[in-house]
């Protein structure tokens, strides 16, 4: 993704990838707010209402709630070029089910609820903006349940390295083993046999 630093070239970013008019483009830079985050910073705790919607410039953000036994499921992760927010709290209003939490130093644009509405009353593309928001939350939620219900956890972690093998180089075992819905143990054991399984191919083909 393009480098993303002034509400200006966000603006910019949004006008290019949804066809935003003049005029749309000052109503962004007119709504968003520039928002610097460091490392473990809360944006949202669980139980608060969500009325902020956040674009992720730069940086790692996720949503995590906590089971029944107390440990952390990770829902989402959230790197560059992405939005995120709390959907069925940002929507209806309500108290959220999960907490949002940066995993590294970074920057975001958001824009306040009551922003929103306005925005995308005024501005047809921004309708548009939030409709892919929506589809992509949607195919997400479908294709989650079916990796997380059908998957074994040495098919979970080869999925997911072979998806995010950059992404992962930033995230703890911990978090991503939350994320598979493993233990850290089962995580580093499978890991340890995608190493192994790499490392046997290489010297068989250059004995």
């Amino acid at each position: 993704m393009q480098n993303i630093s002034t509400i200006p070239e966000f603006a910019a970013f949004l006008r290019e990838n949804f066809d935003l008019t003049q005029e749309e483009e000052n109503l962004t830079q007119k709504y968003f707010e520039k928002q610097d985050i460091k490392k473990n910073e809360i944006l949202l705790n669980i139980g608060e209402k969500c009325n902020k919607l956040y674009f992720v410039a730069k940086g790692l953000l996720r949503t995590f709630h906590l089971n029944k036994n107390g440990s952390e499921f990770t829902r989402l992760v959230v790197p560059e070029g992405k939005f995120c927010t709390i959907l069925i709290s940002f929507q209806e209003k309500i108290s959220s089910p999960a907490t949002i939490q940066a995993l590294e130093n970074g920057l975001l644009f958001s824009i306040s609820l009551d922003n929103f509405q306005e925005f995308i009353s005024r501005s047809t593309n921004a309708k548009n903006v939030y409709t892919k928001i929506l589809e992509d939350y949607q195919n997400f939620q479908i294709s989650r349940l079916e990796f997380l219900t059908t998957l074994t956890p040495q098919e979970k972690v080869e999925q997911f390295l072979a998806e995010n093998l950059e992404l992962e180089k930033r995230i703890s075992d911990r978090v991503i083993s939350s994320y598979l819905q493993i233990t850290p143990e089962t995580y580093s054991r499978c890991k340890k046999k995608i190493t192994s399984w790499f490392q046997s191919m290489f010297f068989n083909f250059f004995p």
